[in-house]
């Protein structure tokens, strides 16, 4: 094992010789990261000292029958597909359990089952707690009455944030990795065959002898490509700065100590403000993104490449944008990046000015070899990116949250994969959460739309669903204290279910 900080001439020769092999023609830096329709909520008891889950199917006022749910789109129709409103909540049951599975060994599958499980918590609005909801995947798809619920409360912390999904213990089945609202660091949250256990408090990640910037939060990856789910992470230098790379690598024992680590020099000369990790699937060393950081505006980011060494000292500059995926665009069985302006702005002068190469563009940087970068521009902008494959072609398709500005959300646009890579034509979604909050007052225009979340082969069908979520905005007068999320999985075009998650 090499020293904290440092590896072999050979580890390193290694990595680089990966990296290039992976992003060619790249400068690069040397530093000594369902389909049946079911529509529910889930809503989270009170006063039990564990946590029960009901659910209530969404008959529209009729003891059985179909389902109100979103009609499927005309081929005629327009690419907007507009959003269904919801029918009111009129029956309960208590939910069971989630199958019981064996080990599938995929990524993103928490009980073992052979289905990709969702896991969510809320973002931070207000005072309704951000308790940790997994809603399991099944032959039908994703079920409400089907799920589990981590209280953050019961475990002493004010909220939960959700990382990532992996196997940390190399037992086969996925856990989650997450991060206190409240106290700093990493969790986990150990899978089996009847997924995350409600009761059991998260497994504190026992880190190196360092301090983590965990407000940059923390990525699972597998950056050795062992099939173990590895931690990448900002550590604090020795003058306090947090601009180094901490990597835990798996298997981590049931009292959350790694492997192994390593601590490396960060990338560029200044602030870094978040890392993005390649989607993993097999034994294949996935890359890591990193972040600059500033007081506004687009920032350069760094690929880190993967190899069986562990993360890559060598890194390349990419183009300025603050939206990011990973993918494999063209089939060819390499990692593709994107990057895209997120629409975010300097608060000082010159205000809201990017230049033209990065004003409403977005790249894409191939991992095959001899392929040119795509360049996409008036995209304008891309809040948040989600990749699936929602064509099931064995490419990966690209869902991106769009707006006019950096701070409301207009639509989803999916952009599909090819051999040449993404292209744009595909469908362009909207759904909106309620008109109006339970008392009665109006929800703000810009607070409805409805935006992507996760994606992943929920109903084993060979193709990925994308899911689009509505977080209640609870620091509004109209949803103040109400903790509702409302879910829509798609197949990228059309609605397969619709449910809500609720927690009080």
């Amino acid at each position: 094992m090499d020293p904290v900080g440092r590896t072999s001439a050979s580890a390193a020769t290694a990595s680089a010789a990966v990296f290039a092999r992976s992003f060619p023609g790249s400068p690069t830096l040397d530093h000594h990261v369902f389909c049946n329709r079911v529509e529910g909520v889930m809503r989270i008891g009170k006063s039990a000292a564990v946590t029960v889950v009901v659910v209530s199917l969404l008959l529209g006022g009729c003891d059985a029958g179909p389902v109100r749910n979103a009609s499927p789109s005309p081929s005629s129709s327009p690419d907007l597909t507009p959003s269904p409103e919801p029918s009111p909540a009129s029956s309960r049951q208590t939910p069971s359990a989630p199958a019981a599975g064996k080990d599938s060994g995929k990524p993103d599958d928490i009980n073992g089952d052979g289905f990709a499980d969702l896991v969510s918590t809320p973002p931070h609005y207000g005072e309704v707690p951000l308790d940790v909801t997994i809603v399991y995947g099944s032959k039908d798809g994703l079920t409400p009455r089907n799920g589990t619920v981590v209280k953050a409360a019961d475990s002493g912390s004010g909220g939960f944030s959700v990382k990532g999904t992996a196997d940390f213990d190399g037992d086969r089945f996925t856990d989650v990795v997450i991060e206190s609202t409240s106290v700093g660091g990493p969790r986990l949250l150990w899978g089996g065959p009847n997924g995350v256990d409600p009761n059991a408090r998260p497994t504190v990640v026992r880190p190196p002898s360092v301090s983590i910037d965990s407000d940059q939060g923390v990525v699972p990856g597998d950056f050795d490509g062992d099939g173990n789910g590895d931690l990448a992470m900002f550590v604090a230098k020795a003058q306090g700065s947090f601009s180094d790379l901490a990597v835990l690598y798996g298997p981590f024992t049931r009292e959350g100590v790694a492997r192994r680590h390593t601590v490396q020099r960060g990338p560029g000369d200044g602030e870094l403000s978040g890392l993005v990790a390649a989607r993993m699937g097999g034994r294949r060393a996935t890359g890591l993104l990193v972040h600059g950081g500033g007081d506004g505006g687009q920032q350069p980011s760094w690929l880190f490449g993967g190899s069986p060494a562990g993360l890559s000292h060598h890194s390349r500059m990419l183009n300025q944008g603050n939206a990011s995926a990973f993918g494999d665009f063209d089939g060819d069985g390499n990692d593709d990046v994107v990057v895209a302006d997120d629409g975010s702005r300097y608060d000082e002068p010159p205000y809201d000015t990017e230049p033209p190469e990065v004003d409403g563009v977005m790249t894409v940087y191939f991992g095959g070899a001899g392929r040119a970068s795509q360049v996409f521009k008036n995209v304008r902008f891309a809040q948040g990116m989600v990749v699936g494959d929602f064509d099931g072609d064995k490419r990966d398709d690209l869902a991106i949250q769009r707006g006019p500005d950096g701070y409301e959300t207009d639509s989803v646009e999916v952009f599909h994969g090819g051999p040449t890579g993404l292209r744009r034509g595909g469908k362009v979604i909207r759904r909106l959460g309620p008109a109006k909050g339970p008392n009665g007052g109006k929800t703000a225009p810009e607070e409805r739309p409805a935006v992507p979340r996760a994606a992943a082969d929920y109903d084993g069908d060979g193709r990925d669903e994308l899911a689009l979520v509505w977080f209640a905005p609870d620091d509004e007068p109209a949803w103040e204290g109400i903790g509702l999320s409302r879910w829509w999985i798609t197949d990228g075009s059309r609605d397969e279910s619709s449910f809500d998650t609720e927690g009080s």
